[in-house]
């Protein structure tokens, strides 16, 4: 049905080129305009009797941004049977509307520009039977209020041959799109609308403008040529369980923007090879939990001083930033799994009382780039970076003050810390420097410790005062900067530190063929951050005492790394049953992709050898 409609638009199109007349490009700046200089036909401006544009086809010289450009009109009025080409300004289009009320466009269709439609600030605009063959962006639909939005676009436009979905003033409706390939769809001036299966793949993306309540799900926004979905003043909007969100627009474009769309929630999607996966601007309280952004230029930015967002699980990997606090007040970070990235976190100046904490930090350049105030930075793992931490210079622009910085393992890094003579009564305390090349280096005036105890330093050579915890000589952090009070072991580690601090651990029972058992305790990694990341960054001499059962809601065969991770494992799959399937070894930091047996629920990670150590050997069958 919809090949049809499809080709019935194309032989309308070519008729309106057989029968219509060169013209050069239309423009109408006032009611008074509507002439036939201009290129009206017929009519008296009146609802049933509007003023007719009609029989032209308009080549868009290269020196001009549109091809009928209307502006300032209240009097009725309708463009049919148009034909427009060539307009290839970037800030241009085909047909151009700002504040305008009551025009119809019927029959038209635009070819070989850059855009097609634009509407600004205008309502009650009627489109119908008009494709819209366009290289960028088919339908613009810009506003400052609900009203602005109010229009009848008719699903018989198209751009670039699929069909333009328009709604408004949707209430309490279902919409099910599964099996509509649209080229564009805007929901606007609607609530409580749950929009499944919405798709736009090569066209202009989704917008939800002005509505309350909606939900989206089980979209696939996939190489639109702007942002993938667009959320405008719209309110506990939430955004879930979409697999694919991914290579939407170019530079400032994003999978998701959300503006002024205050307590939204985005959960469980793929933000895949856009510039930013999410962008959240202007909006408070939003919440981001579980969602993989890879690929993009930035995971994560946050500006317009939002306040209390939180992003909490999910997994950055690939590009620049992992999270870019540009402008918010009160972010909390938590349980980010982040690898291969310039920057995991960064917290610019604008940015203050933000909390970032249980993050697994692996393979960056920095893992936090800190340039404000009263932050804190507690419970991260932060492996292989060149800084794990970097408060830079900002010289005397800027002062970064009163931010903490505790509990937190820095391990293998080049560099552990480094604080810019622009740095302030940062408190430092209770942190394991672990194996780094070079500590910390401290250039401001900082505070190493609190209520005496300081921080646990692997190549710290003192010896412990008493049964404090305490060495009897402090850390000469070089620069003629010492450090009291340094621990001399690990008990003020809260727990497993980064992710895996974040799962619960559960108790299996493992039992072989002999009928010999041994119980076991092990993290349960049951979200796609957690698989990712692991065991990666864990210093060797505590990933050894642990077990990470790793969990899927299907069958899988995904191979395993051990890339990152410090010490040789044993890897046993199993089935959902707790069924034996087998078993590989892996040798430590080793980036080969091991084969599983089979398919597999479950896969239990365990130190090489421990199994034995447990007095068991394989096969052994999974018991809860």
């Amino acid at each position: 049905m919809k090949s049809l409609l499809v080709t019935a638009i194309c032989l309308a199109a070519t008729v309106t080129v057989l029968g219509a007349t060169a013209r050069e490009p239309i423009t109408i700046l006032s009611d008074n305009e509507f002439t036939e200089d201009n290129g009206v036909v017929a009519g008296a401006g009146t609802v049933d009797d509007p003023y007719v544009i009609s029989g032209w086809k308009i080549e868009v010289p290269a020196d001009q941004e549109f091809g009928i450009r209307i502006e300032g009109t209240k009097k009725s009025f309708v463009i049919e049977a148009c034909t427009i080409t060539g307009a290839r300004d970037e800030d241009g289009a085909a047909i151009y509307f700002h504040d305008v009320v009551e025009g119809s466009i019927v029959d038209v269709m635009v070819q070989d520009s850059r855009n097609g439609l634009n509407l600004s600030s205008s309502q009650d605009i009627t489109v119908r039977n008009t494709n819209l063959a366009v290289g960028r962006v088919g339908l613009e639909v810009v506003g400052a209020t609900a009203e602005e939005f109010r229009h009848a676009i008719d699903q018989s436009t198209m751009v670039n041959g699929k069909p333009v979905l328009y709604y408004y003033g949707l209430d309490d409706e279902l919409l099910e799109l599964e099996d509509i390939d649209a080229g564009h769809i805007t929901l606007a001036g609607s609530r409580e609308v749950t929009v499944r299966g919405a798709t736009v793949e090569h066209g202009d993306g989704m917008k939800i403008a002005f509505s309350e309540n909606v939900v989206v799900e089980e979209a696939d926004l996939h190489a639109n040529r702007q942002t993938g979905l667009s959320v405008v003043s719209s309110p506990r909007t939430v955004v879930r369980d979409t697999e694919r969100i991914a290579s939407n627009g170019g530079r400032g474009d994003a999978g998701i923007s959300l503006w002024l769309s205050d307590r939204s929630i985005v959960e469980n999607v793929g933000l895949y090879a856009n510039h930013t996966g999410l962008r959240i601007s202007a909006s408070d309280r939003v919440e981001a939990r579980n969602n993989v952004y890879a690929g993009n230029q930035v995971g994560v930015w946050i500006d317009g001083a939002a306040r209390e967002v939180d992003i909490v699980g999910g997994l950055a990997y690939g590009g620049n930033y992992g999270v870019n606090l540009e402008s918010a007040r009160g972010a909390r970070l938590q349980g980010l799994a982040i690898s291969d990235l310039e920057i995991a976190v960064a917290v610019d100046e604008q940015a203050s009382h933000s909390i970032i904490r249980d993050c697994t930090m692996v393979d960056v350049g920095y893992g936090l780039y800190i340039k404000s105030s009263q932050n804190t930075v507690e419970r991260n793992l932060i492996a292989r970076a060149d800084i794990a931490i970097l408060f830079p210079e900002m010289y005397g622009e800027r002062i970064a003050r009163e931010n903490v910085i505790r509990h937190n393992v820095l391990h293998r890094s080049a560099e552990g810390l480094y604080l810019a003579r622009d740095t302030r009564d940062t408190r430092i305390y209770e942190n394991a420097f672990w194996d780094c090349s070079l500590n910390v280096r401290d250039r401001g005036d900082n505070a190493w410790g609190r209520d005496g105890r300081g921080n646990w330093y692997s190549d710290y050579e003192g010896v412990e005062v008493g049964d404090t915890g305490v060495g009897d000589e402090p850390k000469d952090l070089g620069g003629g900067v010492e450090a009291e009070a340094p621990l001399v072991e690990l008990g003020f580690l809260p727990g497993p530190p980064g992710v895996l601090g974040t799962l619960e651990e559960d108790k299996f029972v493992l039992e072989d063929d002999e009928g010999r058992s041994a119980e076991l305790s092990a993290l349960v990694a049951d979200t796609i951050h957690a698989r990712f990341i692991r065991l990666q960054g864990v210093p060797q001499e505590l990933a050894q005492n642990m077990a990470l059962l790793s969990r899927w809601e299907v069958d899988v065969a995904s191979r395993f790394r051990t890339e990152h991770i410090f010490i040789s494992l044993d890897v046993l799959y199993f089935s959902s049953d707790g069924d034996y399937i087998g078993s590989n070894f892996m040798e430590a930091d080793d980036d080969t992709a091991h084969r599983p047996p089979a398919e597999y629920r479950m896969a239990l990670e365990i130190p090489s050898g421990f199994l034995e150590e447990l007095g068991l050997s394989e096969p052994v069958r999974l018991l809860p």
